[in-house]
């Protein structure tokens, strides 16, 4: 493989302390992956139970419009902002121990959240847990290089096997438990932080460079501000991108962002050698990175909406209607393994897979108020399987590329950029979808004859959910209702239309990198 190291070059040798595996090769590999495994699940499990048990901690303790948003993404912005440095602590002092201690952090966290008295304590919670969540994450899949260094694929595919099938057993515990006390939600995470403590203890190697790089501060605070002010401006950009909430912390996000690359260049040991990306396979890996998180994002926020407004879904509709995404998530991790095992390149996978994601989302563009759930079905079957095809084939790159003083940095990049994309996916399709609707209910309701007044007052039927009484006297209503499930319908299919665009585009920039060459 091009710009590859020896596989499991970083352990060292150290003394393992009595009923410890020796450092190097784990032991018992299954058993060690099986612990990463654990450790790397935290993250997909908090995502979902966060989401769930956030409304009923705003309501009790009285959050305003701007705290909620706040906690909405206090432990997304803590990751981003810790990432990179918890990988760069992982490869300098050790890998496991970096590990552990994040793994602590988990529980830590999640306590405070559980037992918070109000918002300030509630925040403080959810920012160590976000801590906790980039190490576990990043140092869970980067230490698969020290426990299967000769198996990497076959390890990815039950890495994410694994993380995948746990996370949604966990994600209905969760749920059943936050219907009886949202609190009791938040004891989910804690309880995984310490089995994975437990885990990684007992079953993984110590792992950590050979060489101690310099410390680089400042990469690390640049790269920090430059994640936290690109995610928390586009996370506000829903309701427009031209506001100071949104365009102040992306353009002090941008800037970070160029100066981190400019200082990374120019710095004798960088905390990130920003040139490794000029991998052919890293390159295509990053690619696939982007395409696949934005893919989900626009998947989950505007298949949800669509079926909450048009359809009339309920959440549990929802979540049941996306099911067959995560079971076939669970199927092509484990595909990947199978397919590798027998000898398909993986950057095979990862065209072939991006190519799925694509075609999933031409198939969501076939959505409309009467299309029959088999359809959504079979795009989140593809999508779901394509998509974890492509995670677990593009991983590989990531662990196996650099060098082994850098595996666990590298690695934090793969997450850091995942974030961003997700955010900037949902951001996007948001925006261009009520962009749509408000220009196509416009145009639907002056055919109905409303004057510019009135269209004022039936949005605001929509926005406070007050219908006035004169309305309900006649068919208006009625009439109002299905012109604005046809401008909804309209404008999420060109937002489904545009981003399956933009996945093929990224489709053909990985297949660019990652073609297969003439010796």
């Amino acid at each position: 493989m091009s710009g590859a190291a020896p596989a499991g070059a970083g352990a060292t040798s150290g003394g393992a302390t009595p009923g410890e595996p020796a450092d190097g090769v784990a032991q018992r590999p299954g058993l060690a992956i099986f612990a990463l495994t654990v450790a790397g699940v935290a993250q997909a499990a908090d995502v979902s139970l966060h989401n769930t048990a956030l409304a009923s901690a705003a309501a009790e303790f009285g959050m305003s419009a701007t705290q909620r948003s706040i906690a909405a993404s206090a432990a997304t912005l803590a990751l981003a902002a810790s990432i990179l440095t918890i990988g760069t602590i992982g490869d300098r002092f050790g890998r496991r121990l970096t590990l552990m201690w994040c793994a602590v952090a988990l529980v830590l966290g999640g306590l405070v959240t559980a037992t918070a008295p109000g918002f300030g304590i509630y925040l403080t919670g959810r920012v160590i847990t976000g801590i906790g969540l980039a190490g576990t994450l990043a140092l869970s899949m980067a230490l698969i290089r020290t426990v299967a260094p000769d198996h990497i694929p076959s390890a990815m595919s039950l890495y994410f096997t694994g993380q995948v099938g746990f996370t949604l057993p966990l994600t209905i515990l969760g749920g059943w438990l936050i219907g009886s006390d949202w609190r009791l939600g938040y004891l989910v995470v804690p309880v995984v932080g310490a089995v994975a403590l437990v885990l990684n203890k007992l079953f993984v190697p110590r792992s950590k460079a050979v060489h101690r790089r310099k410390s680089d501060p400042v990469g690390l605070v640049l790269v920090a501000v430059a994640l936290v002010g690109i995610i928390w401006g586009v996370s506000d950009a829903a309701n427009g991108w031209l506001t100071a909430r949104v365009l102040v912390p992306v353009v002090v996000g941008v800037v970070a962002l160029a100066g981190f690359l400019w200082w990374e260049q120019h710095h004798d040991e960088p905390a990130l050698p920003v040139h490794l990306f000029k991998d052919r396979n890293l390159a295509g890996a990053l690619t696939a990175d982007v395409s696949f998180n934005m893919w989900q994002a626009v998947m989950v926020l505007q298949l949800s909406l669509l079926w909450q407004y048009v359809y009339a879904y309920s959440p549990l509709d929802v979540t049941l209607g996306q099911l067959p995404a995560s079971l076939a998530m669970v199927l092509g991790a484990f595909a990947a393994g199978r397919l590798a095992a027998r000898g398909r390149r993986p950057q095979t996978l990862v065209l072939l897979g991006l190519t799925g994601v694509a075609l999933s989302m031409y198939l969501f563009v076939l959505g409309g108020a009467t299309t029959p759930y088999w359809v959504f079905g079979v795009s989140l079957v593809l999508g779901g399987f394509s998509r974890m095809l492509t995670e677990t084939a593009a991983g590989e790159f990531f662990v196996e590329v650099p060098p082994p003083d850098l595996v666990g940095a590298t690695v934090a990049s793969k997450p850091a950029i995942g974030q961003a994309s997700f955010a900037l996916g949902s951001a996007l399709s948001s925006t261009l979808l009520y962009g749509g609707l408000g220009r196509g209910l416009s145009d639907r309701l002056a055919e109905l004859g409303l004057t510019p007044t009135q269209q004022s007052t039936v949005v605001g039927w929509f926005s406070d959910d007050s219908v006035s009484a004169w309305a309900r006297d006649n068919d208006l209503f009625d009439q109002v209702v299905a012109a604005s499930q046809d401008a909804y319908v309209d404008a999420y299919r060109v937002t489904m239309l545009v981003f399956a665009v933009v996945f093929t585009l990224l489709l053909g920039l990985a297949w660019h990198f990652l073609r297969r060459r003439p010796a």
